[in-house]
């Protein structure tokens, strides 16, 4: 297209439109984001490389950022290669005598195709077949059975080759099934991971939940803040996640159920650390998703969570929204908002009678183990019944006695003031 024209720059992940007027200039390109977008740089048309390629260059790994469409001729046929931009990722430039900041990355313009980096497990790769992740990989010999060396005439020995076992992430089966396939290092090429802006719907509930795990063994080792900070990263992840065509009901049956035990987990790091107000934040939030999924039981994400996911009415609706209520009471018992955490206490109780004993009660093993887990939090939620009623006692006599130090007469405050008072009493009486 002609450069004098209009262009329009169409930002996915802000969803919205810039224009670039017609008088562009190259000095004010740093006013335009230019990630995964058109630049002009020197004149020449360039587009950035979604998938952005690791390759090992003769100057160490570099970082594929940009490519330059092909020149072709008349016919059709193309000129010359395109120009790659790699960014040399082991090179650091040195900083600026009157700035603390580095200068610019630096750049390699070449046409050459350079091979990949070597994969390894965790890696985000290119396949025939799409884009997957490396979830493990296996050596294997293959035997040269019937080949022989062209000049030695002795037959060739077995090739020693690495199998990598690929998990696309483009492609959806029935249900929760993901394609795998086992492809040889000549057939994938790695690239760099997604950004959290970059990922659909299933990839943040999937990264999450690796998260997730992370934070686990955190607060197991009772470093409380570390795993407050890895939950809360997990509930902002997919906090305003854009569901598609490829959001099912097992995609957002998952999100409900990160959502809930994340806020939860949260709430109880918060309780350990003593931070009241984030924690009464945390499960208020985690109880009003509860309280919503229950209005609309019976639907399809409702049956996920039950059939696929595993979990019962009694851990969805007992177990979740109990955990709540008692972490609720907690911060409210330390702000000394003590009614309202009895309050809080007996909608506990409520939910927990309404599984164990009410109409909710059911069979099965899964209903069992619940069952056994509300009773534990029965006992928990009567111990700490008795401990606020018991510090709103011992607060109603503080206030008392503060009542009746602010309407009582002054009383001497020592016994020299009493000995004076008595002498000048009988001397008034020998006056007398």
């Amino acid at each position: 297209k002609d450069l004098k024209s209009n262009i329009y720059f169409h930002l996915c992940t802000a969803r919205e439109t810039l224009r670039i007027p017609s008088t562009f200039n190259q000095r004010e390109l740093h006013k335009y984001p230019s990630t995964n977008l058109m630049s002009f740089q020197t004149g020449l048309l360039y587009y950035g490389d979604k998938d952005q390629f690791l390759v090992q260059t003769p100057y160490g790994k570099g970082l594929v950022t940009k490519i330059r469409r092909e020149k072709k001729n008349d016919d059709g046929a193309s000129q010359s290669k395109p120009m790659k931009e790699i960014r040399l990722l082991e090179w650091e430039n040195a900083k600026s005598s009157t700035s603390s900041k580095s200068c610019r990355h630096t750049i390699l313009y070449s046409a050459v195709d350079y091979d990949s980096v070597p994969a390894k497990r965790g890696d985000d790769v290119i396949t025939p077949y799409g884009r997957g992740t490396i979830t493990e990989f296996v050596t294997v010999r293959l035997r040269n059975t019937g080949k022989f060396d062209p000049i030695t005439k002795e037959p060739l020995p077995e090739s020693v080759l690495t199998k990598f076992h690929v998990t696309l992430n483009n492609w959806r089966l029935a249900g929760r099934s993901r394609v795998k396939c086992y492809l040889f290092s000549n057939q994938i090429k790695v690239v760099r991971k997604k950004t959290l802006m970059e990922m659909n719907a299933l990839e943040r509930i999937e990264f999450s939940l690796r998260q997730k795990q992370g934070a686990t063994v955190a607060f197991t080792g009772k470093r409380y803040q570390e795993a407050l900070n890895i939950y809360a990263g997990c509930i902002d992840a997919v906090r305003y996640i854009q569901h598609d065509t490829n959001s099912n009901n097992e995609c957002r049956a998952d999100l409900v159920e990160l959502m809930v035990t994340c806020s939860n987990n949260a709430a109880t790091c918060c309780v350990q650390l003593k931070m009241w107000d984030e924690g009464l934040k945390y499960a208020k939030n985690a109880f009003i998703l509860t309280s919503a999924l229950f209005k609309k039981k019976g639907n399809k994400i409702h049956n996920v969570l039950n059939r696929d996911n595993g979990h019962c009415d009694a851990k969805l609706f007992g177990e979740w929204r109990v955990k709540s209520h008692i972490l609720m009471a907690k911060a409210l018992l330390e702000k000394k908002e003590y009614e309202f955490a009895i309050e809080e206490l007996k909608f506990a109780r409520e939910h927990i009678a309404y599984f164990v004993t009410g109409e909710g009660s059911s069979s099965g093993d899964a209903h069992e183990k619940s069952v056994l887990r509300l009773r534990n939090q029965d006992r928990e939620v009567i111990k700490l019944k008795a401990k606020i009623l018991e510090q709103r006692k011992i607060e109603l006599k503080k206030e008392r006695a503060r009542a009746q130090a602010m309407f009582t007469k002054d009383k001497p405050c020592n016994g020299a003031e009493q000995n004076s008072k008595g002498k000048m009493d009988t001397q008034s009486l020998s006056a007398s």
